[in-house]
């Protein structure tokens, strides 16, 4: 079996007990998408059968429980994941590989330390997603954003939005403004709210 991630930067391939008896090899460094590190014994060249093709590829061994197909190597051999059918496509010849409906095992999301890592873990309370602990006092990050304007203001008439869009709409603003993030204000300055519907329906 195996899992194709296309967050994942690195093909990985599990560990044998021959491999658990060595040291890790710093060289190869690998992180997943909570931030804890994964250990890993260096690299393999390990040849994989797919569409009924042999792909040779040098796999990183890393404590994980399953093969890990990732970006590199899909990105190399031309294939592509068709998320909306569940398959895999070979870019070349067009055969497709149909995939698993859900993932056997927890995905690893990203096995590569992130540009702004250090950032994070710098600067935690920062990137919190409710920058306002306390409802009606003031968030904690102490950056205040202000647009200077020219001219007279710009306005564009409302347009009304369904009962349901609306709601949504009120509950994401008044979530904003509870976590600091935007406040009410009385402003000449106006527009209409375009709101899409997402993939999942919300």
């Amino acid at each position: 079996m195996m899992l194709v991630d296309t967050g994942a930067i690195r093909s990985i391939f599990p560990p044998t007990r021959e491999d658990h008896k060595r040291p890790s090899d710093p060289a190869a460094f690998l992180m997943a998408a909570n931030w804890s590190p994964i250990v890993s014994y260096g690299t393999r060249l390990l040849s994989i059968s797919i569409l009924g093709w042999r792909y040779l590829w040098k796999f990183i061994v890393a404590d994980v429980r399953t093969l890990l197909l990732g970006a590199d190597f899909l990105a190399h051999f031309g294939l592509a994941v068709d998320v909306g059918h569940k398959c895999l496509l070979d870019t070349d010849s067009c055969q497709s590989l149909p995939l698993a409906p859900e993932p056997c095992v927890p995905t690893i999301c990203s096995v590569a330390p992130h540009l702004y890592a250090q950032l994070l873990r710098e600067f935690p309370d920062v990137f919190k997603p409710e920058l306002c602990q306390v409802p009606g006092a003031p968030a904690k990050h102490g950056i205040y954003h202000h647009i200077k304007t020219k001219g007279p203001p710009a306005h564009t008439k409302f347009q009304r939005l369904l009962p349901q869009c609306l709601q949504e709409a009120k509950d994401t603003f008044a979530e904003m403004e509870r976590m600091g993030i935007c406040k009410k204000a009385s402003s000449l300055w106006a527009s209409p709210l375009h709101m899409v519907q997402k993939l999942d329906g919300s």
